[in-house]
């Protein structure tokens, strides 16, 4: 499985739920935003795109 995560930067509110609601410890925050640095950990589950009220993280599974 592929994982990719977008991240609409103009969109999210910097409240960090995204992060908040990994508990596979796929994302942490980096300049100003969230950034996927364990991407092998992912397991799909879409738990930090349900979380984000701004709508700003989506998950792209292929």
């Amino acid at each position: 499985m592929n994982v990719r995560i977008e991240i609409d930067r103009n969109r999210c509110t910097t409240c960090k739920m995204c992060i908040k609601s990994c508990r596979y410890g796929v994302l942490e925050w980096l300049d100003n935003a969230p950034v996927m640095v364990n991407p092998h950990e992912c397991a799909a589950c879409l738990e930090y795109e349900r979380n984000c009220e701004a709508e700003a993280i989506k998950n792209k599974v292929s």
